[in-house]
């Protein structure tokens, strides 16, 4: 009985070029930035935010920097390296704390970055 050994491509596999490797990398990339893109941003600071630091960030760097550039915090969102912010009174919203990749408005968002079983103060 020939046997085969786990190194050999299978009869009829096909290989991937580099050029299409790259192709497939490029859509993924594209993809993924256009889901980006279409998430709803904070506009006008008049709804609640979470602002989304990179996943190395400690919570309290996180919490500290967003008090920092003027945001008045909620809570951690489901990470800790994502902070709940309260709108603003003005209506403007404050600059993107240091170190920030980028703001969310909660609006349709809030399971995906929010603390599971905490729900929002109403008035």
């Amino acid at each position: 009985m020939p046997s085969t050994s786990p190194a050999e491509p299978a009869a009829g596999a096909e290989r991937l070029s580099l050029g299409g490797g790259l192709l497939v990398a490029l859509v993924c990339l594209l993809v993924s930035v256009g889901a980006l893109a279409s998430l709803p941003r904070a506009t006008d600071g008049s709804a609640p935010v979470a602002i989304v630091f990179p996943p190395w960030t400690d919570g309290v760097e996180a919490v500290a920097r967003s008090f920092a550039s003027g945001h008045r915090v909620l809570r951690s969102g489901r990470f800790t390296a994502i902070v709940v912010v309260a709108p603003t009174l003005s209506g403007q919203a404050p600059a993107l704390p240091k170190g920030a990749w980028f703001s969310l408005v909660l609006a349709g968002l809030a399971g995906c970055l929010d603390t599971p079983g905490r729900t929002e103060a109403s008035s």
